[in-house]
């Protein structure tokens, strides 16, 4: 960005309390190892002391706790990464900013849609048959609309995403070039040798200010609705299959897949590369660590783990041995 701001308005934007100048002015805000003199940075987990301690940037967003180890320009929070969180909404160009309202010319839009006068439908996108998109929306180039969707007031759809028919997106709500929501998930029915296909009837709701990373899927309900409840994050690469329900305020990461007809409750987190079966339900306040396999409800809020941790190959052989010694012991018994 072009433009600075004063450490006294970035502190009253983000809750923060100034010790230091609050005329000094930042243009930017970056890492503790590469800020300069001219930007901001944020201190927060203890592996980044060394980069503190020698980092030239301007001012740092820090815990009251933490706030004796660096002597300069301070933002003191209780939530030092929430207010870096804060802090870079000031310094981003947004993609809304950057396009122009109305219907493109090379747009399609069906004469039964109806299309805001405050949204943006950019180059090349099509929009389908008796679909509404609201006020504020912004939808990029090359996105693909089918027929019956709602979108929402000021939710943004990047460039070359895809919605599939029968799709509701609430308010504020954020999609990632790539993703695609509203396709068939995996049912066949076996005839002799040959598949049959279950056809999805079903459709998709989203609710308010959920966010869908580049990539990923998420499959409409074969009868009835694969539904993401208001503030739920998810992750770019996330597969989420037919029929199934995420629970307010949870979030999964990159490369994970929830299997059809699963249930995750509120306030989850699945870390990345997690695998979780189909017809299963996890409570609320449940949290997965990386490359978990989910094979059974979780019915006790706690933090759940499986696999191994990475070690050398020849320690990890060692290891498969007496696992595998052990369950077959354990099968004599």
């Amino acid at each position: 960005m072009s433009f600075s701001l004063s450490l006294g308005e970035i502190a009253d934007h983000i809750g923060a309390i100034l010790i230091g100048d609050s005329n000094k002015s930042v243009m930017g805000i970056s890492s503790l190892e590469k800020a300069t003199k001219d930007q901001l940075s944020f201190y927060s987990r203890k592996i980044f002391l060394s980069d503190l301690q020698s980092t030239s940037a301007a001012a740092i967003i820090i815990s009251e706790k933490d706030s004796s180890l660096f002597k300069g320009n301070l933002l003191v929070m209780e939530d030092p990464y929430l207010g870096y969180a804060k802090a870079s909404k000031l310094f981003k160009l947004f993609y809304k900013d950057q396009v122009a309202l109305g219907i493109s010319k090379y747009a399609e839009v069906h004469q039964t849609s109806k299309v805001s006068s405050s949204a943006s439908v950019g180059s090349f996108c099509v929009v389908g048959k008796g679909s509404v998109i609201s006020d504020g929306v912004i939808i990029g180039s090359g996105t693909i609309i089918g027929s019956n969707v709602k979108v929402g007031p000021n939710s943004l759809i990047y460039p070359n995403s895809s919605l599939y028919s029968d799709v509701e997106l609430g308010e504020d709500v954020i999609v990632h070039s790539g993703a695609v929501i509203g396709s068939d998930g995996l049912g066949f029915a076996k005839e002799e040798q040959n598949w049959v296909k279950v056809e999805h009837l079903g459709d998709v709701i989203i609710g308010n200010r959920v966010e869908i990373g580049s990539n990923s899927s998420i499959d409409r309900g074969s009868l009835g609705t694969t539904k993401i409840s208001s503030d739920v994050k998810i992750d770019n690469l996330v597969h989420l299959a037919h029929n199934v329900t995420i629970g307010e305020h949870s979030a999964i990461a990159a490369n994970s897949a929830v299997a059809g007809s699963t249930s995750i409750g509120k306030r989850c987190t699945i870390a990345g590369c997690c695998g979780i079966v189909d017809n299963i339900q996890i409570v609320d306040d449940v949290h997965i660590t990386a490359m978990t396999l989910v094979t059974k409800s979780i019915k006790t809020a706690g933090i759940y783990s499986s696999g191994t941790p990475l070690m050398k190959n020849k320690e990890w052989k060692k290891s498969a041995i007496k696992f595998k010694n052990l369950y077959k012991t354990l099968n004599d018994q």
